[in-house]
């Protein structure tokens, strides 16, 4: 299995738990468990646009640095 691959189910896992907190985020009242749901929600935001760009980093073979550390040997 790939990097890319192993990222790619990471971040559909970081997604999954997005929808959750946004689901529950509808029908809680409690504003201490709305706050709480409400940070997690956000820190699993960061952590999904972090994911995409590393993801898009390995995929670009058009950049400099992809010429130089390119992911596979070239022989």
């Amino acid at each position: 299995m790939e990097v890319v691959d192993i990222l790619r189910d990471i971040l559909q896992s970081r997604i999954s738990n997005q929808i959750f907190y946004n689901d529950n985020l509808i029908t809680i009242r409690n504003p201490e468990v709305r706050q709480v749901l409400t940070q997690l929600r956000d820190d699993e935001m960061r952590a999904i646009v972090k994911l995409q760009q590393k993801i898009d980093r390995l995929q670009d073979t058009s950049g400099l640095i992809a010429k130089i550390f390119p992911t596979k040997p070239r022989y």
